[in-house]
């Protein structure tokens, strides 16, 4: 973390105030991008190391400072804890060697489809924004691994997300979302995926689709009708947090289909009775 640390320009603790695991640095942007010396010296750091993390800045950047747009070479850019409302095509100037992007607690109300050039994005985190939809554009970031979408105000996904055929992690809790789209069915690599506290009803058989995926969470759903046939059936699904309401007496899962989820959640439990006598640990590998 130290190193982080020592990329990102944070300062020695004895040089100045504590800002979480690191130190506050010793000046910062103004939100019209204007740049302090201890930014500047961030900012020629990732041009070297490729990381550059601008969070919690005091006062909150409102944009993407110019010099950060004009790096070429930047693999890691965090962005969290600001005020950017706002990302046009400049978006696409970040680099197409970007493989990750932070912009959690911003106050996006957009993404911009300049988006779609950042090709090598590998993890995007959106979370605690005020996102009302993505980008159709999305689907142009064939790398993604990890999508996080958390706490914005989305009420449905483009279909153009099943081209993010990678993708091993989806979350997406604390939205509006209604429904899904059938393309979500694409995602053959997807392993987990959260729909927490949305308004969801149904969610498509095309979910089958969904070979490798193993943990569903759709608790705070209330409305949420039976799970369908093929997402129990036809995935590797072992792990469903759901209300209590679709569970039987027994606490497994009630209704069609649901019997073979169930000897895979039994089996699934036995693994992990057995790895902890033995002073292990089980996790899932998103």
């Amino acid at each position: 973390y130290s190193r982080v640390c020592a990329q990102a320009g944070w300062r020695t603790p004895e040089e100045g105030p504590r800002m979480g695991n690191c130190y506050a640095p010793a000046a910062l942007p103004s939100s019209d991008g204007v740049m302090g010396n201890n930014t500047s010296t961030r900012i020629e750091r990732a041009e070297k190391t490729g990381v550059l993390v601008l969070q919690k800045q005091v006062p909150p950047l409102t944009k993407i400072p110019d010099r950060v747009l004009a790096l070429g070479s930047l693999r890691t850019l965090d962005l969290n804890t600001n005020a950017i409302s706002r990302i046009g095509p400049s978006m696409g100037e970040l680099g197409k060697g970007l493989t990750m992007l932070t912009l959690t607690h911003n106050k996006l109300a957009e993404l911009d489809p300049a988006i779609s050039q950042l090709v090598k994005l590998e993890m995007l985190d959106v979370r605690h924004n005020k996102l009302a939809k993505l980008p159709r554009e999305i689907g142009g970031c064939t790398r993604l691994k990890k999508l996080h979408l958390d706490a914005n105000v989305l009420t449905e996904l483009p279909p153009e997300i099943g081209a993010l055929g990678g993708l091993t992690l989806l979350t997406a809790s604390e939205n509006r979302l209604a429904s899904l789209p059938d393309e979500v069915g694409q995602l053959g690599s997807l392993v987990e995926l959260d729909l927490t506290n949305n308004a969801l009803l149904l969610l498509p058989d095309a979910m089958g689709g969904c070979k490798r995926l193993r943990w569903l969470k759709v608790r705070g759903n209330a409305e949420l009708g039976a799970l369908p046939v093929p997402l129990l059936v036809d995935t590797a699904l072992d792990r469903v947090e759901v209300d209590d309401r679709l569970l039987g007496g027994d606490g497994l899962l009630s209704g069609e289909g649901s019997d073979v989820y169930n000897e895979r959640r039994k089996a699934l439990v036995d693994k992990e009775v057995a790895t902890k006598m033995q002073g292990g640990d089980l996790k899932f590998s998103t």
